[in-house]
C-alpha cells in the first residue's frame, strides 16, 4: 500500500468523519444555547409575575383589613 491508496482509504474518510461530527457538536451547542436563553426568559416572567401577585394580595389584604401597608422592596 502506497501513499496515495493510504490517503484515500483512511485519511480522507476519517478527516471526513471528523467534519462531520464537528458540525454535529456545533448544532447541539446552538440547540443548547437557545434552550437556556428560552429558560432564563421564562424564569424572568415567572418572576415579574410572582412580584406582582404579591403586590396585588397585599394591596387587597390592607384594603380588607383597612390598614395602611408599605409594599415591600422589589427585588432587581
Amino acid at each position: 500500500m502506497d501513499w496515495i491508496q493510504f490517503l484515500q482509504i483512511v485519511c480522507i474518510p476519517a478527516f471526513v468523519w471528523l467534519v462531520y461530527k464537528f458540525g454535529e457538536m456545533r448544532k447541539e451547542l446552538s440547540d443548547f444555547k437557545v434552550q437556556v436563553a428560552r429558560e432564563y426568559a421564562t424564569q424572568v416572567h415567572i418572576n415579574r409575575l410572582e412580584l406582582k401577585i404579591d403586590d396585588l394580595r397585599e394591596m387587597i389584604w390592607s384594603l380588607h383589613n383597612g390598614t395602611n401597608t408599605t409594599k415591600r422592596n422589589k427585588k432587581q
